[in-house]
């Protein structure tokens, strides 16, 4: 799939600043049905299953109404991922998958016996019923709450470290760098964006822009939506942090604390204290506490650009990074001052 750009389009480039709660969810029932245990969401799957047997018949309802739903190379129903706001409460995402017309699913390969008792279900003695999409629904807001909710930091984590990396490579090497970061998902060829989907097909934005939406649970391949009058949007796979850096960050952990640790690695690059405060997962009042704190041991700066006040490590605190990536046996980039 190619996705032309021109030079207008490129200005209207977005990342999504939080994960996607909707996207996560279905694209995690994919992961769900990997059997590898020592991939990268094996631990995850072990914990899911674990908590999913406390619950009843929950991962059988899966199985039965979700995987036939999700196959793991098809694409995602367009129903299932509402439009909405990332931010927007997941009982609000989820509620919005009511009206959608079952027969949507017909013609799918593999999903017409979901379909059809999905359909079965909606032919109730009394009409205002509808029990098979309250089913659905149901089912969605279990899974959430036992797959989703308890790991949200751990998923926000993996999607704030990637909108970190996508900032440095744009500061690096401009809209061009940004755009080849994103190999060996996407090719960027200026002025296309080489997708991996349908062969031949082209998608010209005309204006429209384009929404980057890093995910935790997108495995190794990428998802376009494309919806008339609305921004496309391209969802691809978190960076992988590496063995070594996760290593790294147990250490510096040890040492000044978690979030410290986590603030002090996030700002490798000149960051707000919003970000810091995602990449955290700490209020803003809690993380101009821990911002004080690092300045005053001369790890971290401060400065005003226009209306934000942007921090960044100093050489010293840089150092303290570096020695720990070092003692864990993996080097890292060089830090822009």
């Amino acid at each position: 799939m190619r996705i032309n750009m021109t030079s207008d389009d490129l200005l209207c480039i977005r990342m999504a600043s939080t994960p996607d709660p909707m996207w996560e969810l279905v694209l995690s029932v994919q992961r769900l049905r990997d059997g590898a245990p020592a991939s990268r969401h094996g631990i995850w799957r072990q914990r899911v299953r674990h908590q999913a047997a406390h619950r009843g018949d929950l991962l059988g309802r899966v199985r039965r109404v979700l995987m036939p739903l999700l196959p793991g190379s098809g694409s995602v129903p367009d129903f299932l991922v509402p439009d909405g706001d990332a931010r927007d409460s997941v009982d609000a995402r989820i509620a919005a998958i009511a009206p959608v017309p079952v027969d949507r699913l017909l013609g799918r390969p593999g999903q017409e016996r979901v379909a059809s008792r999905i359909a079965r279900q909606e032919r109730p003695q009394h009409k205002e019923r509808r029990p098979g999409r309250d089913d659905l629904r149901s089912l969605l807001w279990d899974y959430y709450a036992c797959a989703i909710r308890p790991h949200w930091e751990e998923i926000r984590s993996s999607v704030e470290s990637d909108r970190l990396l996508r900032a440095r490579s744009f500061l690096d090497g401009g809209i061009h760098g940004h755009l080849r970061s994103y190999a060996p998902f996407m090719r960027w060829e200026p002025p296309v964006l080489h997708v991996p989907g349908d062969a031949g097909h082209d998608l010209y934005l005309d204006g429209r822009g384009l929404l980057l939406v890093p995910s935790h649970f997108c495995g190794g391949r990428t998802y376009l939506r494309c919806r008339p009058g609305r921004p496309a949007v391209l969802i691809h796979p978190a960076a992988q942090s590496t063995p070594g850096a996760e290593a790294a960050n147990r250490a510096l952990a040890r040492l000044l604390g978690g979030t410290r640790a986590a603030i002090l690695i996030a700002a490798g690059t000149a960051t707000t204290s919003g970000e810091l405060g995602r990449c955290a997962g700490v209020s803003a009042p809690a993380v101009s506490h821990h911002l004080s704190a690092l300045r005053n041991c001369g790890l971290l700066r401060s400065f005003r650009h226009g209306s934000v006040v942007l921090h960044v490590r100093t050489p010293t605190g840089s150092s303290l990074v570096r020695t720990a990536v070092v003692e864990t046996s993996t080097p890292v980039p060089a830090d822009v001052h």
